[in-house]
């Protein structure tokens, strides 16, 4: 029997970026690869780096040696790219590599290296090979990310170093009863982790009970955490649990540990030990089970050294210290949170009705990328966030940080001048920007039947932070609408 000849799959066309000064090189480049290839052509390095955030590219083909500039020119063109798109893979190509260069092109970042003379066959062979490289790469972040997903860790984004060793250290804690202290500063997302940790752990389907210790005096602080009987003092007209007793079973989040006062200090130090509680006005102790997570912006062992913090109680709660690294140490890891932000906000415009960007352009990511972040991951969502609402397109641009302030961009000079109504550039956005949150909390209310609860779920903000803004800006509630 005469079999029907089997037909060739055809392979996708790869998309390949040619970054070259002289205008024909990608053309003879097209005429080398044949077909199979679509050739995109950026004679600098600032479109290249719009081309491939605007475009899905498979491969970059980038000239080493660029005209008038310094001889390591290709190699920070290299770098560049590689910080911009760290998972596109780069052939470099010249007219007569040295090895140096060669060298140099290969620490880089460099796939490879050719000379500009190589045959058409020599050229797809590179080529292909990149892409097969860079196709893998994403594979295995892909696999990688589902797993962290099955595991529960993925919502916390990152794939930098640091990143990838807090998430191995929190794939072992998490499966232990272990009391973690989460170190780092202010905005590094030190909720959050806690939050995978109970949500991955044997207590998953228990209560998560967070409280910040800063936010109340000594005396209510502790009627807070351990509870207090009836009478215990003026205005306890009723009994309280507590929120050890609350998160009995669970997990109780305790953040800004460091600013408990001492005698607080001593009654937590009894709940880690004995693993019970005395509510205030109480004769008698209560069992609690308890996993308590703690964390802190501060430098305990300090605190400690200065008698401002029990030494003590440092060891009963740094059982498990996990220290969660800034922005400024993980700069690579800015373009996923960018994303991750932008898809998270997008979702509420969308539910409103509200336009809102999907992207980010080159230089608005390399100044992005360039800024230090003191607010670290809590600041990168604030600006975005802004950038966003202020943005008249389907991308956020470098203009568009330049209105919300970022420094780096003209807003550093633009912003200390007076504007002709007597106001600075920075003064004239914030009031921008609050008219554009009163209008959107001014929707969210009336499409919600003027409940702040939902119009906050809609917006992707706090229960607190509404009724804040809705205080703020005297926006009529409730009754109040009618």
């Amino acid at each position: 029997m005469n079999l029907p000849p089997v037909e060739p799959i055809a392979r996708p066309i790869r998309q390949i970026l040619v970054v070259d000064p002289e205008p024909q090189i990608p053309r003879l480049v097209s005429l080398l690869l044949g077909a199979g290839y679509h050739i995109d052509a950026a004679p600098d390095l600032d479109l290249a780096i719009e081309r491939i955030h605007a475009t899905p590219h498979d491969a970059i083909l980038l000239e080493l040696v660029w005209p008038d500039g310094p001889d390591d020119a290709g190699v920070a063109a290299l770098r560049r790219l590689r910080k911009a798109a760290p998972e596109l893979p780069t052939v470099a190509f010249t007219a007569s590599p040295g090895v140096a260069q060669v060298v140099a092109a290969m620490r880089s970042g460099a796939f490879d290296v050719l000379r500009k003379t190589a045959a058409g066959d020599e050229l797809r062979a590179a080529l292909d090979r990149a892409v097969e490289h860079g196709n893998l790469a994403r594979e295995v972040r892909r696999l990688r990310q589902e797993v962290d997903r099955a595991r529960g860790l993925g919502e916390i984004v990152g794939e930098s170093a640091p990143m990838r060793q807090l998430l191995a250290l929190c794939e072992r804690v998490a499966a232990s009863d272990a009391t973690v202290l989460i170190l780092g500063e202010s905005g590094t997302g030190k909720e959050l982790l806690a939050r995978t940790l109970h949500r991955v752990g044997p207590r998953a389907d228990q209560p998560f009970v967070a409280f910040d210790c800063s936010a109340l005096a000594p005396s209510l602080l502790e009627a807070e955490l351990f509870g207090h009987e009836k009478g215990a003092f003026t205005g306890a007209g009723k009994a309280r649990r507590g929120l050890f007793r609350e998160a009995h079973g669970g997990t109780n989040f305790l953040d800004e540990i460091g600013d408990i006062a001492p005698q607080i200090q001593n009654k937590l130090l009894r709940v880690l030990q004995e693993r019970e509680i005395k509510p205030v006005g109480g004769d008698r102790f209560v069992a609690v089970d308890v996993r308590v997570v703690a964390a802190t912006n501060k430098d305990l062992k300090q605190l400690v050294a200065r008698g401002e913090f029990r030494e003590d109680l440092y060891w009963r709660l740094a059982v498990v210290p996990i220290q969660v690294p800034p922005l400024r140490e993980r700069k690579e890891d800015i373009p996923l949170l960018a994303a991750h932000i932008l898809a998270r906000r997008r979702g509420a415009a969308k539910h409103l009705g509200q336009r809102y960007p999907t992207q980010i352009s080159g230089r608005a990511m390399e100044r992005l990328t360039a800024y230090h972040w003191p607010g670290n991951i809590r600041e990168l969502e604030n600006v975005l966030s802004r950038a966003a609402i202020l943005c008249d397109g389907d991308r956020v641009r470098a203009d568009d940080l330049d209105l919300v302030g970022l420094p780096g961009g003209a807003a550093d000079l633009a912003g200390a001048q007076a504007l002709p109504d007597g106001k600075t550039l920075k003064e004239a956005v914030d009031d921008a920007v609050r008219k554009v949150e009163k209008a959107a909390i001014e929707r969210a209310l009336a499409r919600e039947a003027g409940s702040p609860a939902k119009a906050a779920r809609v917006l992707g903000i706090s229960r607190a932070s509404i009724y804040n803004k809705i205080k703020e800006y005297g926006i009529a509630v409730g009754e109040e609408r009618s």
